[in-house]
């Protein structure tokens, strides 16, 4: 069993080959993590067209398999073994001068949960020496990296410690970059992520009353906006020849000449001048020129005192 144990990282490492014309230009792994499982979308750019096999070996089972080109007329094919999934495709019959191939898939059930955090590692292999190679482990929206921790643990927020966090506004990522990888090498990942705090029982309650608070006083608001004033309103903060002008106007239909006014009051033309001024500024009376007088209305809000 020993023996078994020891051969087969060796017999991976080999069966994972190119039997490819063209050689591997970039290797790019995409890993969107939620609290279950692992989706991956692994992209592989070619020197030039590829022609003949591949073989692609995880050490572990895979389901919602598909692929995608910039070529047709390829095949490829997830097998699963005891020890994991042998990925196959066949170039041979390949069209057009495509040169990128997309693998996508899911590792189904392989985050593990510690406590109140969530756990993944795994590790990526290229299977031919490659100039680049990048690798992104994408969180799902409402996740975060758990912070750093103060004491020495095993959970940090990701190892290699020289990945670079960063986000895209909706969801937290950590990027890995490395160049001139040869066959068979690669990196070893975990990332430790949790939940945003939710909204508990407690939070819900405070919110409620929050916006109970605002009806409640859009209510308020509407119901006490400023309104034109009323009758009696006006009938009190007006002065004794401000009420005489206004009785004027009123009881000659709600609009008279300006020299009525004066006619009628036994004001002066200089204090009728004036309390019409006043009464006008104030939003109650309209004046209006008509030659070499003013005819002066009740307005729209004092027309009924």
């Amino acid at each position: 069993m020993r023996k078994i144990l020891l051969v087969l990282p060796i017999f991976l490492i080999l069966l994972s080959s190119f039997t490819v014309a063209s050689n591997l230009e970039y290797f790019e792994n995409v890993i969107e993590l939620n609290s279950n499982d692992a989706d991956y979308t692994m992209t592989f750019l070619f020197v030039d067209s590829p022609e003949g096999t591949l073989n692609y070996i995880l050490p572990f089972k895979i389901s919602n398999f598909e692929t995608s080109a910039n070529f047709r007329n390829y095949t490829c094919e997830a097998d699963k073994k005891d020890w994991g999934t042998l990925i196959f495709c066949d170039f041979s019959s390949a069209t057009d001068e495509g040169r990128a191939l997309s693998i996508r898939f899911t590792r189904k059930n392989s985050v593990k949960k510690i406590e109140k955090v969530f756990h993944y590692e795994t590790g990526i292999k290229t299977p031919e020496d490659v100039p680049r190679m990048i690798t992104k482990v994408i969180l799902d929206k409402g996740f975060i990296l758990i912070p750093e921790p103060q004491t020495p643990t095993t959970l940090v927020p990701f190892t290699p410690k020289d990945g670079s966090e960063g986000s895209d506004g909706r969801r937290i990522f950590v990027i890995w970059e490395r160049d001139n990888i040869s066959k068979g090498e690669g990196l070893d990942i975990s990332i430790t992520y949790e939940r945003t705090s939710p909204i508990t029982q407690d939070n819900t309650i405070f919110l409620v009353l929050g916006v109970s608070i605002l009806v409640v006083l859009l209510i308020l608001g509407l119901k006490f906006k400023k309104e034109p004033p009323n009758n009696e309103d006006i009938e009190r903060i007006l002065k004794k020849d401000e009420r005489k002008v206004m009785k004027i106007i009123k009881e000659s239909g709600g609009a008279c000449k300006q020299r009525e006014i004066v006619r009628e009051s036994d004001f002066s033309k200089a204090k009728v001048s004036r309390l019409i001024k006043d009464l006008e500024e104030r939003g109650l009376i309209k004046v209006e020129k008509t030659g070499r007088t003013n005819k002066v209305y009740l307005s729209n809000n004092t027309s009924s005192i």
